[in-house]
């Protein structure tokens, strides 16, 4: 039988080549590398030279990407920023019936996407926001709701997010442009009631309690859309998310780019993803790179659950979970076609399951509370 083949958009970067080291160790797929420079490839790659290719490609020009996607079973999109790449890949891809995994995507193309899907219906999978944040920030929640609800209503669902490393710039534009909600500007809201509401700046900020490397954390509601939907899927009532970029010097750019609104427009986002890149590599040099996803559901009878998941090594672990969502569309586990988050893709406790296999996972935990405790759980 024929290998399957993968066009991976990005693979010379950083995630590109975690998730093509992820796929060649887990997967019998032939590998396309395409980048718009020539680049060398590790020693852990060019060990699977008979499995391996590399062209040179921008995949901006989207006819001539088009015109690479002949005979591909998959592609792989690890370019960015997600805020200048927009929905043209993802486009590409539905228009020649390839299954697409992109690493960003976020709000905006999420909602092109669903747009473009009620003039003409896809046939393959598209699947956006495939990383940490967003991507593992919702399908963590949803493993806690899978294995602890027992199918129980719930009341509430609250999320942290907390996260720092070295951020590539594209990265950093991200990070920068999500700070004004990709053009909405909701500020600290919450879901309630299938509502989004405000929150006044005085009651936005709470903590979050990790064991080290993390600690205690303070973080701030910011407004997540892949929460939003699994909110409305399960019938959640009340959702807040709460969210921090940790080290000293990250958090205060993050924190000037938001109160001057520099999220407004591509060259005020480009100045302040500069300095967000100087600043976190800055603070890594005393602190270890560090992501992890707090959840605390409270059920309909008053139970309360909580999960945390912390992982190391960000870039590797966003690289790990594209390689993980491919091996699993690969395998004909992901069956749904058409525009999804990663949690919409994925059932979570395989997806978890092959996380921790994949060892990156540095601590994971459940835990129930009675409804007494639940300030104490939080």
């Amino acid at each position: 039988m024929q290998s399957q083949s993968v066009l991976l958009l990005g693979g010379t970067g950083q995630v590109g080549l975690k998730a093509a080291e992820y796929l060649l160790q887990h997967t019998e797929a032939t590998l396309t590398f395409a980048s718009r420079r020539k680049a060398s490839l590790p020693s852990a790659i060019l060990q699977y030279q008979d499995r391996i290719h590399t062209i040179q490609l921008d995949a901006q020009n989207t006819e001539e990407l088009k015109a690479h996607l002949k005979g591909i079973d998959l592609v792989v999109a690890c370019v960015g920023p997600s805020g200048i790449i927009g929905d043209q890949i993802v486009l590409a891809c539905k228009e020649l019936n390839v299954p697409i995994i992109d690493a960003g995507g976020y709000d905006p193309v999420y909602e092109s996407l669903h747009a473009h899907e009620r003039r003409k219906t896809s046939t393959v999978p598209l699947i956006i926001n495939v990383g940490l944040l967003p991507g593992l920030s919702g399908v963590f929640p949803a493993y806690l709701i899978q294995q602890k609800s027992g199918g129980k209503s719930l009341k509430s669902l609250d999320v942290q997010y907390v996260g720092r490393d070295a951020w590539s710039y594209n990265s950093a534009w991200d990070i920068i442009h999500g700070l004004g909600d990709f053009g909405h500007e909701r500020g600290f809201c919450y879901l309630e009631n299938n509502q989004i509401k405000s929150e006044k700046f005085s009651k936005a900020g709470t903590k979050a309690y990790f064991p080290e490397p993390i600690g205690t954390a303070s973080t701030m509601l910011i407004y997540a859309e892949e929460i939003v939907q699994l909110a409305n899927e399960k019938g959640i009532n009340t959702a807040k998310v709460f969210g921090a970029n940790l080290g000293p010097r990250a958090m205060f750019v993050c924190m000037v780019a938001k109160i001057f609104k520099m999220y407004k427009n591509h060259k005020s986002i480009a100045r302040a993803a500069r300095w967000l890149t100087k600043a976190s590599a800055k603070d890594m040099r005393k602190l270890a790179p560090v992501y992890g996803v707090d959840a605390q559901i409270e059920c309909a009878n008053g139970d309360i659950h909580r999960g945390q998941i912390i992982l190391e090594d960000t870039y590797q672990a966003t690289g790990f979970i594209i390689g993980i969502t491919a091996k699993q569309l690969l395998n004909k586990q992901i069956d749904k076609i058409g525009p999804m988050m990663l949690h919409e893709a994925v059932d979570p406790n395989d997806f978890i399951h092959d996380l921790e296999q994949a060892g990156v996972v540095a601590g994971l935990t459940l835990t129930t509370a009675n409804k007494t405790a639940k300030s104490e759980a939080a």
